[in-house]
């Protein structure tokens, strides 16, 4: 299942979150698209929404959906060193549809 927010409001259809993204006048970026796989995640996000704290949760009830295999969580990662500067990570990240994993750097480089 795939859905769509934007701000606080959810869309079953991508053409009326756009729109509605649009009328509030925000970046694309603005749009999120959220997929749910199975009654795991849909969990996760419903308990999320809710935001219930894990001492009040009831046996069984999921917070976090599944963890995928290590090789899709690698393959959407981007190691970056802590040198770059963050707007030039983030924009290259975004393009590739890949997350940012900062990695610590000794010295700067040219030291």
């Amino acid at each position: 299942m795939i859905i769509y927010n934007v701000e606080r409001s959810w869309f079953p259809m991508k053409n009326d979150a756009e729109k509605y993204r649009k009328e509030l006048g925000l970046k694309p970026d603005a749009l999120h698209k959220l997929t749910i796989n199975d009654r795991d995640e849909l969990a996760a996000l419903l308990n999320g929404l809710v935001a219930l704290k894990r001492e009040e949760l009831p046996a069984g009830a999921v917070t976090e959906p599944q963890v995928a295999p290590a090789k899709v969580v690698n393959q959407n990662i981007i190691e970056v060193p802590d040198y770059i500067p963050h707007f030039l990570a983030e924009a290259q990240a975004k393009k590739e549809g890949k997350q940012i994993s900062w990695v610590s750097s000794e010295s700067s480089p040219g030291s």
